[in-house]
């Protein structure tokens, strides 16, 4: 296994309770109290393993699939643990192993196990792109959609025809070929959530509609709910005609400036989303667990880590000490 690598997060935790009073006593050259003396310092230190490569037959390329493992399970021989999957795994993992361990320092979320599937950096940015224009998107004869926003996306794009989106590929692979393959080796508690932010968002949105049974838990951030002529909207009614409830625990975020971005408002990030959980609310789903938020201040980047660490408390909410 490669050297551990460790993770600085929740460093409120340090200087709070008993651990603020044993630092002034020390200072004063007091003694602790003994109750302090077997207090231990929070760790957030995961085992980074090494890495993968598992290439998929239906899309055509390979995958790089990044995993980090929770602080005890070394030591917690017998211990299956939830899992969060990250799609644009080489952009996203490093972020989601910092919040995951600081979140689960702090009790406001299980351990977890992260793996991250991407594209590899080294095939570099423009076919980074590239795939995720594929594997993202919903299959569909029209990627564009009616109306002002429609209208303004296309002039962005200059009516170029979108490449044949491969969503059902991509999602079939991490549930049927990477899962299995990394349960064989993983304690893997059957408990799986799926995040994904922008194309990935619109990826995790279509997931909970194409493959309900596929994750229990989905974290979907300012996704791009109109592409393809609107095909989640057109999968969620269809998924609601022959269901009478959705099991599942849901979060929406993206940022309150993305309404502002022309670009970003051709996409219809704000108003798809918000549409999309209004929907998912008035259907009355007795087992749907669904929250909403719109981050003050935030734009389509900086909004990624509130949407990470508040989405993973949301859906793991049930998991916690502190509800």
């Amino acid at each position: 296994m490669v050297p551990r690598r460790h993770f600085l997060a929740a460093t409120g935790v340090f200087a709070s309770g008993l651990g603020a009073a044993a630092i002034g006593r020390a200072a004063d050259g007091a003694a602790p109290e003994s109750s302090v003396l077997t207090l231990q310092i929070p760790r957030t230190n995961g085992s980074i393993e090494p890495r993968r490569s598992i290439t998929s037959s239906k899309l055509g390329w390979s995958y790089e699939i990044d995993i980090a493992l929770p602080e005890s399970y070394r030591r917690s021989k017998d211990r299956k643990y939830p899992v969060l999957w990250v799609t644009d795994g080489p952009q996203m993992f490093n972020l989601a192993v910092g919040i995951t361990g600081g979140l689960a320092v702090g009790e406001q979320a299980p351990e977890v196990i992260v793996v991250a599937v991407g594209c590899p950096v080294e095939d570099g940015a423009l076919d980074w792109i590239r795939r995720r224009n594929i594997e993202f998107v919903p299959p569909g004869a029209e990627y564009y959609w009616d109306g002002p926003q429609g209208d303004m996306f296309k002039r962005l794009l200059g009516g170029r025809k979108q490449p044949k989106g491969q969503a059902d590929d991509f999602l079939a692979f991490l549930i049927d070929i990477v899962r299995p393959a990394l349960a064989a080796d993983y304690r893997m508690a059957e408990d799986h959530a799926l995040f994904g932010h922008s194309g990935g968002g619109l990826f995790t949105c279509y997931a909970l509609f194409a493959r309900p049974d596929g994750f229990s838990r989905y974290i979907i951030g300012s996704p791009s709910l109109n592409a393809v002529d609107r095909a989640c909207f057109k999968l969620e009614q269809s998924y609601a005609a022959t269901h009478k409830d959705l099991p599942a625990s849901v979060f929406f975020g993206a940022g309150e400036k993305e309404v502002s971005d022309p670009g970003l408002a051709a996409w219809g990030i704000l108003s798809s989303e918000a549409l999309m959980a209004e929907t998912l609310k008035l259907r009355q789903y007795p087992s749907l667990k669904l929250a909403t938020r719109i981050f003050p201040g935030k734009d389509h980047l900086t909004v990624i880590p509130d949407i990470l660490g508040e989405g993973i408390r949301t859906v793991w909410a049930d998991k916690t000490k502190t509800t």
